[in-house]
């Protein structure tokens, strides 16, 4: 009976160190999005508009049609 109480004990510690790794992976990973988010953010303003399609409508067909 004690063996299998140590042996539980033993599985539940390696459960509890897995879970705190993947706890660490998660939260990078949060860091990371939250850096690219605002990455593209700060990017978005640039590329939204160009003067080429400022004089073209929408709904025009490309020359080549």
């Amino acid at each position: 009976m004690e063996n299998r109480i140590t042996e539980l004990e033993k599985r539940m510690a390696y459960l509890e160190r897995f879970i705190e790794e993947l706890n660490e992976v998660i939260v990078d990973q949060q860091r990371q999005l939250d850096r690219y988010q605002k990455e593209i953010s700060r990017l978005q303003p640039k590329t939204s508009s160009s003067p080429i399609d400022e004089d073209r409508p929408h709904d025009e067909k490309p020359p080549h049609y």
